[in-house]
């Protein structure tokens, strides 16, 4: 305390500029095991020691003064919403909250911490309190919780202006706080299941006119937020689930990830496992078949059938690709065919949205991947023939996915492309171009450690669905510990074995000025080399495996020919 209201030696001009970064970090800077730290701390372990050693008044204290004595320091007052908030003193971690936003009102983590605020908030109230809860309290408990979504939103927004930093909290903070809201509102009286056990009343609130007459003018200002919810919650799932799409999310690299910014929240150590959970408990709630008037009289309505589609797993890309890592795959199988049976039986007749086709196309790919002889698989022709609205539409502004899935199923085919055809390199390579500009997006200004492109597929030998081969199929053909596999991915091992050299197909190219290049179906394509170093310089015929990723299309063992 008498260090920080020394001003002689704050002011003093001699190294100041180490000394201040010195201060900050007793403060702010947390312990991470992955810069070598023995823990992951919640606060500096200076602020960790003050608690343990006196109580949480004096951290609150110590950093209240080093807030006024640092030049009112944006951070310092973060820390000290997170402080109060983790010690239960919501009304004082609102108001420190604040005062960090009034400094830096358009940065993400600032705006996330907000969020946090009202999720600690509004689950300790749930929690602690539900049980005692008047009509007035429940209605405290549901502005809470959509003060925390409308925060967590905002902090979507602020992060994709930040070229130096990919901060996805605000979506996940989102998700958990509107899926908790869900969780209350079926509790409540008013909302009474129906006998099957199914939350009917809900969701007829909640997706239609319709209010109940108990609550609907103690409920006024709540009814245009909460008739929104099932799209925010929608939204951001999607939104994670192509995040997840670009990049490899071992625990080690997001660990690593979070050292990007010291004043990240809450981490998701397994962003998958998450949005596979959090997808099934967003879609338990409208599974029901509940009345929607006249216009909406079949016996299951668009927006049911998707519901119950994302009740099993098929409701985006991560999620579908996520059967291919499941230990049970005749699971898995059954799964993906009762997912492909709530689609229309004819899908060409029966137009679907972008973002149902895109899953359903996936749902065949992954579906092939696992039984390639399941009856409920499309012919490869007609899944190209579905596609090719991602291309002809090319105004609409379609997700990566869409593209993605042009660059598996327009690969040159032994079977369907005997004959030149320009057509089918204007698909492929439009859409390379597209995902590239879209990836370049996403990556900002990012250091190329902290996000590596995952490959997804790679091209093996046969034809059709039965070329495409998951990583995962690879990964199963390596012997060893996780670790191991781990390891010769990394060092190049993998190419070595026999088992994969047999089921994976060897594609040739050349190279000029340093650039790797393929034929097409009638010209040239560029391909990424997963190792720009693996590159011969001049002029060389080459071969390599080809891995498809939402970088475009990824060159793998590059091998001079000899």
């Amino acid at each position: 305390m008498k260090l920080l209201q020394e001003k002689v030696l704050l002011n003093h001009r001699f190294g100041r500029e180490e000394f201040m970064k010195f201060i900050r970090d007793l403060f702010i800077r947390r312990d991470k095991k992955s810069r070598g730290d023995n823990t992951d701390s919640l606060f500096s372990p200076f602020i960790e020691h003050v608690c343990k050693v006196e109580d949480c008044e004096k951290a609150i204290e110590v950093l209240k003064t080093a807030y006024e004595c640092l030049g009112k320091d944006a951070f310092f007052a973060q820390q000290l919403a997170r402080l109060h908030y983790n010690h239960e003193k919501f009304e004082d971690a609102e108001y420190w909250a604040g005062v960090a936003k009034s400094h830096l009102p358009n940065d993400s983590f600032i705006l996330d911490t907000e969020g946090q605020v009202y999720r600690k908030w509004f689950s300790f109230t749930v929690d602690k309190k539900m049980y005692e809860a008047t009509p007035g309290g429940i209605i405290e408990m549901i502005e809470i919780a959509l003060k925390a979504m409308k925060c967590f939103r905002a902090a979507q927004q602020a992060a994709k202006s930040e070229i130096d930093s990919m901060n996805n909290a605000g979506y996940f903070g989102e998700v958990e706080v509107g899926c908790r809201l869900l969780k209350l509102l079926s509790t409540l009286e008013v909302f009474p299941r129906n006998t099957q056990g199914e939350h009917s009343e809900l969701v007829r609130y909640l997706l239609t006119d319709y209010i109940p007459e108990e609550i609907k003018k103690p409920w006024g200002k709540l009814h245009s937020r909460l008739k929104g919810l099932r799209q925010n919650i929608y939204n951001a799932l999607d939104w994670i689930s192509e995040d997840l799409s670009y990049f490899q999310t071992d625990k080690n690299q997001e660990k690593q990830d979070e050292d990007a910014k010291e004043e990240k929240e809450e981490q998701v150590y397994n962003p998958r496992k998450w949005l596979k959970r959090q997808s099934e408990v967003y879609a338990k709630f409208f599974t029901s078949e509940y009345p929607m008037g006249e216009n909406n009289a079949e016996p299951e309505t668009q927006l049911v059938r998707r519901m119950n589609i994302y009740k099993y797993g098929g409701g985006s890309v991560t999620t579908i690709l996520s059967f291919l890592t499941d230990s049970k795959e005749k699971r898995s199988v059954e799964k993906l065919e009762k997912i492909i049976n709530f689609y229309p039986d004819d899908p060409q007749k029966e137009r679907l949205e972008d973002i149902d086709l895109i899953n359903y196309i996936l749902c065949h790919i992954t579906l092939a991947c696992l039984s390639p002889g399941s009856s409920k698989l499309l012919p490869f022709q007609t899944l190209r023939e579905l596609s090719n609205r991602f291309f002809k539409q090319r105004r609409t502004a379609f997700p990566a996915s869409a593209h993605f899935l042009l660059t598996l199923l327009y690969w040159p085919d032994d079977a369907l492309d005997k004959e030149p055809n320009p057509d089918k390199d204007d698909i492929l390579i439009s859409a390379l171009q597209t995902m590239k500009r879209m990836h370049d997006i996403k990556v900002k200004n990012i250091a190329p450690r902290k996000k590596k492109i995952y490959t997804h597929f790679f091209l093996g030998k046969g034809t059709g669905l039965r070329k495409i081969m998951h990583k995962t199929r690879i990964d199963k053909l390596i012997d060893g510990s996780l670790n191991d596999r781990r390891m010769k991915w990394q060092h190049g091992d993998v190419w070595n074995i026999g088992k994969i050299r047999d089921v994976l197909r060897r594609v040739s190219g050349w190279t000029e000025n340093g650039k790797l290049f393929v034929q097409g179906h009638v010209g040239q394509i560029h391909i990424v080399p997963l190792h720009y170093d693996s590159v011969p310089q001049g002029n060389e015929n080459v071969t390599f495996y080809l891995g498809f990723s939402y970088n475009g299309l990824v060159a793998h063992d590059i091998q001079v020919n000899k």
